[in-house]
């Protein structure tokens, strides 16, 4: 008798960047260069985390921790405060102007804000919109679902902008499947992983364009801002300003989208897994839906998320001059992670690659050099492996930097290495 156990297709395996890293821990070489997680670390290879973190931390355990249960929806009140600084005061108010509804609730970081939206929002035979290239989270996310395989557009034309042509096209091809399709799209903006590209309010008016367009039918489309507060300058709470235009133009009274964000990357609390999924919408019956509807998603699968963490989150918020510090450490972070670039960058040009180049990004974390052939590019990346060289290669094209986590020496000898695989093969 044949016994059938899984019933799903998600591996861990799957994801080049989780994959990669359990074949890295296994390497013991001394030749061994890691280039892999995407966390904002110092130049000896220690996260950069700012004071306010440990303060709250502190603070909260004057009277020894607190080890009660967080309500599956957040600890009361976070999830306004964590919207309030994803969003921004003028923002809110342009949307509130226009009658737009807002919904809130506390998830498990930024992946868990996003597979409650897939899990609570979309249907089975849902087919999903992303761009390539893509986090390889979304593709773990809708295997875990089992939804269909995600449907990807080239985010990039031939002059490095947002391939609006493509776009189109591929929610043209998800649109005339059949009368009653709806529309589900993820987009990483601004600053995506792996590109670090923001595109800017032209794109969006041509988002708006192609939306606009389907008016007949149900949309729910899924900004992921993880690297939001990671571009020049570091926070600046116009980021989502296009948001008011892209309702004014998508009338569609089913036009629903929820942001994702985190405190992983914003204020370096990445084990934390603390982060808040935001609807926004013209009906004011799925808003107030919102809170118990995907409430019971996060009680249905993990019930309760960490209290002590979500407790540091609305502390640090609350608190003026932590708060204040965060967005210091924001910006100094940013400026870090643009020098780094920059040496990454300059020493690239200056050996000359032929097979592959460099997307320049607008901020974010990751540098990602785009080879001009897929087949080299698997034989590039097994060249890598051999010589103990662990990069992940996304959507078998990108090979994605993080110069985030690598110091601008580690960054002139990753050039150095790739230098050294090219001239190999």
């Amino acid at each position: 008798m044949i016994v059938s156990l899984y019933e799903t297709n998600a591996k861990i395996t799957k994801d080049p960047i989780v994959g990669l890293v359990q074949l890295a821990a296994k390497d013991d070489a001394k030749e061994k260069f890691t280039a892999i997680i995407g966390s904002a670390m110092d130049d000896e290879g220690k996260l950069i985390v700012p004071d306010p973190v440990n303060d709250a931390a502190k603070e909260l355990l004057k009277d020894g921790m607190d080890m009660s249960y967080a309500p599956s929806s957040g600890v009361k009140g976070l999830a306004d405060l964590m919207a309030n600084e994803v969003l921004g005061k003028n923002v809110q108010v342009e949307l509130e102007r226009l009658g737009l509804f807002r919904a809130q609730l506390v998830t498990c970081a930024g992946t868990n804000a996003i597979s409650t939206a897939i899990m609570s929002c979309t249907n089975i035979e849902d087919e999903i919109i992303t761009h390539n290239p893509h986090w390889a989270g979304y593709d773990s996310i809708t295997l875990a679902l089992k939804r269909p395989a995600l449907i990807n557009f080239e985010i990039l034309d031939e002059d490095d902008n947002f391939n609006a042509k493509a776009f189109a096209e591929t929610v043209a091809q998800v649109a005339n499947k059949h009368s009653k399709a709806k529309i589900t799209i993820i987009l990483n903006t601004p600053f995506d992983n792996p590109l670090g590209k923001d595109f800017g309010d032209k794109a969006w008016e041509q988002i708006a364009d192609v939306l606009a367009q389907y008016n007949d039918r149900e949309i729910l489309l899924i900004l992921d801002t993880a690297y939001i507060d990671f571009g020049p300058g570091g926070k600046d709470y116009k980021r989502l300003s296009f948001l008011t235009k892209l309702f004014q133009k998508v009338k569609n009274p089913s036009f629903n989208l929820v942001i994702a964000a985190t405190v992983s990357k914003s204020f370096a609390m990445y084990g934390a897994r603390v982060g808040v999924s935001i609807l926004i919408t013209s009906n004011g019956e799925s808003a107030k839906n919102w809170h118990d509807v995907v409430g019971g998603t996060i009680r249905g699968t993990f019930s309760n998320a960490n209290n002590f963490a979500q407790l540091m989150v609305k502390k640090i918020i609350e608190t003026p001059n932590k708060l204040a510090y965060i967005h210091d450490f924001q910006a100094l972070t940013a400026d870090l992670i643009q020098k780094r670039t920059q040496v990454f960058l300059e020493a690239f040009d200056s050996v000359g690659f032929n097979d592959f180049r460099y997307i320049k990004p607008d901020g974010g974390f990751f540098v990602s050099l785009k080879f001009a052939d897929i087949e080299y590019a698997k034989k590039f990346n097994s060249k890598m492996l051999e010589k103990h060289f662990y990069a992940p290669l996304i959507a078998d094209q990108y090979l994605r930097i993080p110069v985030c986590g690598l110091s601008e020496e580690k960054l002139q000898v990753c050039v150095g290495k790739l230098s050294l695989i090219q001239k190999e093969i």
